[in-house]
């Protein structure tokens, strides 16, 4: 039984390491041909990375913006305390509102 194991986990190693070798041996798609020289290429990259349109490393996408802020710490301070004097189940669940 031991012995069968061992040979199928050989087996097995060989099997994947002819396979390995084979992907080794793709040069991939040589047919591309650039209109563009490497300078030009750099310089549209850097213009892109300065207007925002690359936020982090390959990531493309519109320029993160921050959502507006709707309501001040006061405002969310006073909309809890008149919830905790309708709802009196928790209103006292938090001893002070600062």
């Amino acid at each position: 039984m031991k012995t069968i194991a061992i040979a199928l986990s050989v087996a097995t190693l060989f099997a994947s390491a002819a396979v390995s070798a084979q992907e080794t041996d793709y040069t991939g798609y040589t047919g591309f041909v650039s209109t563009k020289t490497r300078a030009e290429v750099k310089a549209e990259t850097l213009a892109a990375i300065q207007r925002g349109e690359v936020r982090d490393g390959e990531q493309y996408g519109a320029p993160v913006q921050a959502a507006p802020v709707a309501k001040t710490r006061a405002d969310v301070k006073a909309e809890l305390a008149a919830y905790r004097k309708t709802h009196k189940e928790v209103a006292d669940d938090i001893v002070s509102v600062q």
